[in-house]
């Protein structure tokens, strides 16, 4: 839930009235104690029915196998084709084996792998030749001390035909090395093409994210799957690479990849009925990611994460970058492990499913793969194992390795009752109210404020907690903690006329509940009447609202207010980045006010009453300051905003897809934001940093905050532009010492355009509107130049009339940065409606085309102009690929997607390439060329432009196509079918 986010507190009930004597508080009258604290004494809290879930229970549930067995970290498992025994690989180096019976009592030492071979620190895999019967060989995955050129071994031993069964260590072969380093992926199997397939990591640590660049380089063995031959080895090799591997003709590509782009693939299978190739690998700061891979398959790492840009600017690898088959953002999983596809009898509901798990959540997922598509995907246990790996044995009945508790799992139905209708639907049964009309907490829950609210798209909030019977919280930790079952409550109300306090509705109240191991996050929607609230659905909703507000254009605007999903909740509600975002001592040292205009120190009335223990000394305890308070200190209060609007996510492992780190006690030298260039994309700003110190204009964080579209920050919980806080950053940004050092050549342009640019503004602002649209049209022609008319514009320094002008302007701009700008500015049926709200695939792919109106519609229809970009025969232009046999090599359904999302898979050939010269200027284009001393690119209008190699101040590749992404927005859905009808007839 977007924070439980944290605003002004408009609350004063309790204590010091005889209307609320149900807290049975009483004031210290006598001196010296009157007004220290707002409530003498606590009431213990007893009503609440918040507990257990709204859900009914997940299918499974887990259940030990081998009761008298445990191992020590166990990290693999497997069992000989043809066997009855298992073999377990314990991370430090020792393989045990045991028979397949629930009574065995012990398991028998295989080897000692890191007694045995020089160096070995870890195992991470094992697996049996499919002709093991015959040859007795297994193959292991062993790392080395980090940083050494050969630390990631494969090794062969021959398994000794005893019992209990044993290897020696003399017989081991090394087939293959890579360099160690921090992910070393390493897990094997052979496919049914008898060939071993072998994962490999990045080689380095979590962060920064792939300092070599390995994931997108071929001519290296990370980041990949491998595919090698290791029964006909080579004259120089071990192995031998199969000459149908999609890499070995291309130069300084090494052969033995199948597949590339992966972080830390861990955990790799196959389907034995199908051959399908699953691998899961572990994400960075925002995704986990499972893919069906394909050979010579992108998946995209480092230049991207899942679905996510990263290193936007970084090299391509030569094939296109394929997305995720399954992606799990990091509220629902945080460190993915493949299992397998499960064709066992004992639990038929998942005959046929794909069955995968995570490391650190302890949840298990199954899907079905059916033409094509995940079907029936659903969450079906969750666990606290620490999940690590899967086996099956020879009936195909699977096995859970649990790393940390050293124990073997299996998956049986869950027992549990469903009790989920026990749970309160209506916020009236909660028991955290006395009364919900109007707002009254029951006894012993308590109101609280905070010093730094959260921007909510103009709402306000009434906070509380509910600690249950006599629990305690404790200070002395950060996060703090509590008690199971305690509860925090924010309402959040809004006006529905801007201005007007007595037009304010409750729109909705959050609850996150602590139930022991984790918070759970619930929203409840007010009624019309507002005499009760009632639960959102787990997936959460969406309300629009229409409020009054002389300040939007008509005097109205419609506000789109989300109920966020139990998932979302734990989008910031998460592990890393609190979970209670607002509740510590920085937010809460404050003084409330007790009603009556009583205040008293929230923190020490807290600890009067026994609420709190070990707080920190008072001159200890750190303090956020009110950004919306404009005597405190200008950088706290900038600090105390990004804090509590962007640090849930960014900051390390907890969501962002930028290193920036923005909560407030990391220095301001240390957030990786001052002068650095941003990863995320440039929109546009010539020498653009997350932070251009003294220079708002180029500072690409000032920007996302000021826009509407895709980029806009911040991306969860808002859709409204909150210009008090853009015209704070704004002016610490401008504040800011501009660094002693010398400017690079581009820096040097940028702030002599940014020079032109001010005076241009003076110029505009001192002249008619109507005698000056070309001083307006030349200053929104570059991303800084539209940001500062916007400045303009929203300080009111511009007249009415030019306001009007340079929203119209700025609305029909070509470049969609410059309209996301300004698009705030237009009533709501003018504004753009994206293809994510108004295109319904499945509505498209129900209707019948026509071929010759298809035809029509690509050569002739005006604004479609898909001849200006693609060739069919010897007809159109070759600017996009040549459509003449599309119809051969993609279906209805991929067409379709590949009109409305043409930049999720783009052919190397045609990737977008960015160009910013010494001067400023940008350019974009299909990289024709690219010698030594120019380039060569070709625009959209299919034009060449030769580019000198001393004028370019970056080249970078572009995660979007050419092709735009709005292109069928003034279509009508039949006018789609019927291009598609046309295209799907090319080359048959």
């Amino acid at each position: 839930m977007p924070e439980l986010r944290n605003f002004r507190s408009l609350i004063s009930f309790l204590m010091l009235s005889f209307c609320l004597v149900q807290f049975a508080s009483r004031v210290h009258a006598d001196p010296p104690e009157a007004g220290a604290f707002g409530i003498a004494q606590r009431v213990p809290w007893t009503t609440s029915n918040i507990t257990g879930s709204p859900e009914p229970p997940l299918p499974f549930t887990t259940q030990r196998v081998f009761p008298q067995l445990k191992f020590n970290r166990c990290i693999d498992m497997a069992m000989p084709p043809g066997g009855q025994r298992f073999f377990v690989v314990e991370q430090a180096g020792k393989i045990f084996s045991f028979p397949n019976t629930p009574e065995v009592t012990q398991a028998d030492l295989v080897i000692d792998i890191a007694a045995e071979v020089e160096n070995v620190r870890n195992v991470y895999a094992l697996t049996f030749h499919p002709d093991f019967a015959n040859n007795g060989y297994c193959y292991v995955c062993c790392i080395k001390q980090a940083n050494l050129e050969d630390g990631s071994q494969i090794i062969r031993f021959t398994v000794a035909d005893t019992d209990p069964p044993t290897i020696d260590a003399t017989t081991q072969k090394t087939i293959l090395t890579w360099p160690s380093g921090g992910h070393n992926g390493c897990c094997l199997k052979f496919g049914p093409d008898g060939y071993l397939y072998i994962s490999t990591g990045d080689g380095v640590g979590p962060n920064p994210p792939d300092t070599n660049r390995a994931g997108q380089d071929i001519s290296n063995l990370f980041s990949s799957i491998l595919r090698i031959d290791v029964d006909h080895p080579g004259t120089e090799r071990a192995y031998k690479i199969p000459e149908d591997n999609p890499f070995v003709d291309v130069e300084n590509a090494r052969g033995e990849v199948w597949a590339y782009g992966f972080r830390n693939p861990w955990r790799m299978s196959f389907d034995r009925k199908t051959g399908d190739l699953w691998v899961g690998d572990v994400g960075w700061e925002l995704w986990e990611m499972l893919d069906r891979v394909q050979r010579g398959g992108n998946y995209g790492w480092s230049v991207m994460e899942g679905r996510q840009p990263t290193n936007t600017e970084w090299e391509r690898g030569p094939t296109p970058i394929l997305p995720p088959t399954i992606d799990h953002p990091h509220s629902e999983s945080s460190s993915i492990t493949d299992g397998l596809t499960y064709y066992g009898s004992r639990l038929p509901e998942l005959q046929g499913k794909h069955i995968y798990s995570d490391y650190d959540t302890g949840k298990f997922w199954a899907f079905r793969w059916q033409d094509g598509n995940v079907v029936e995907h659903q969450e079906i246990a969750d666990t606290t194992h620490r999940v690590v790996g899967f086996s099956q044995d020879a009936q195909d009945e699977l096995y859970i390795l649990d790393h940390i508790g050293g124990t073997i799992h299996t998956l049986v139905p869950n027992p549990q009752p469903n009790t989920s209708q026990a749970f309160p639907r209506k916020l009236s049964n909660s028991g955290l109210f006395a009364s919900v009309s109007p707002l009254q907490p029951a006894p012993g829950v308590i109101p609280y404020s905070i010093n730094a609210e959260l921007w909510a798209d103009h709402a306000t909030a009434q906070r509380m907690v509910a600690i249950p019977g006599e629990g305690t919280l404790t200070a002395s930790k950060s996060p703090w903690s509590f008690p199971p079952d305690s509860v925090l409550v924010k309402t959040l109300s809004l006006e529905m006329e801007r201005g007007n306090e007595a037009s304010r509705r409750k729109i909705e109240t959050q609850v996150l509940h602590f139930d022991g191991a984790e918070w759970q996050g619930y929203s409840y929607r007010w009624n019309e009447d507002q005499t009760d609230a009632t639960l959102i659905d787990a997936q959460g909703a969406e309300q629009t609202l229409t409020i009054t507000d002389a300040n939007a254009a008509g005097g109205k605007r419609l506000q789109s207010w989300r109920f966020a999903s139990r998932a979302e909740c734990q989008r910031c509600h998460n592990k890393w980045s609190g979970p209670p975002l607002g509740f510590h001592t920085s937010q809460l040292n404050r003084d409330h006010d007790y009603g009556d205009n009583q205040l008293a120190s929230q923190l020490e009335t807290w600890d009067h009453i026994e609420l709190v223990k070990q707080l920190p000394k008072p001159e200890e305890r750190k303090k956020f300051a009110d950004p919306r308070n404009t005597q405190a200190d200008l950088t706290a209060r900038a600090r105390a905003y990004l804090h509590v609007n962007c640090a849930h996510c960014h900051r390390l492992h907890a969501g962002g897809a930028v290193l920036a780190k923005m909560h407030e006690d990391v220095p301001l030298d240390e957030t990786n934001m001052l002068g650095v260039r941003p990863t995320q994309g440039t929109f546009g700003i010539h020498a653009a940093q997350v932070i251009a110190p003294g220079d708002p204009f180029r500072s690409v964080l000032l920007y996302r905050l000021s826009k509407l579209g895709g980029g806009r920050m911040p991306h969860i919980g808002s859709t409204e532009v909150d210009l008090a806080g853009i015209s704070l950053i704004h002016q610490w940004i401008q504040q800011m010492p501009t660094p002693t050092e010398p400017a690079t050549t581009g820096i040097e342009s940028a702030i002599q355009r940014r020079r032109e640019q001010e005076n241009a503004i003076a110029r505009f602002r001192d002249t008619p509107s109507d005698t000056n649209p070309e001083l307006a049209q030349h200053l929104l022609n570059s991303t800084s130049g539209a940001l500062m008319l916007l400045r303009a514009l929203d300080s009111g320094q511009l007249s009415k009339s030019q306001s009007a002008q340079v929203v119209k302007l700025a609305n029909a701009h070509q470049q969609i940065q410059v309209r996301d700008l300004f698009e705030r500015f237009l009533p709501p049926d003018q504004r753009v409606r994206r293809l994510g709200s108004v295109v319904n695939p499945e509505q498209i792919l129900r209707i019948d085309g026509d071929v010759q109106r298809g035809q029509r519609i690509f050569w002739e229809t005006a604004g479609v102009a898909c001849k200006n970009c693609h060739r069919i025969g010897k007809q159109g232009t070759e600017v996009g690929p040549d459509l003449s046999q599309i119809g051969k090599r993609l279906n209805r359904v991929q067409l379709l997607q590949s009109i409305l999302q043409p930049s999720q898979r783009i052919d190397p050939q045609y990737v977008t390439y960015l160009v910013e010269t010494d001067d400023g200027k940008l350019l974009t284009g299909l990289l024709l060329k690219k010698a030594a001393d120019h380039i060569v690119l070709k625009d959209a209008q299919n034009k060449q432009i030769r580019i000198s190699r001393e004028q370019i101040e970056q080249l970078v590749a572009q995660p979007q196509s050419l092709m735009p992404e709005l292109l069928v927005r003034d279509m009508t859905a039949q006018q789609v079918a019927d291009l598609l009808a046309y295209l799907s007839s090319l080359g048959r």
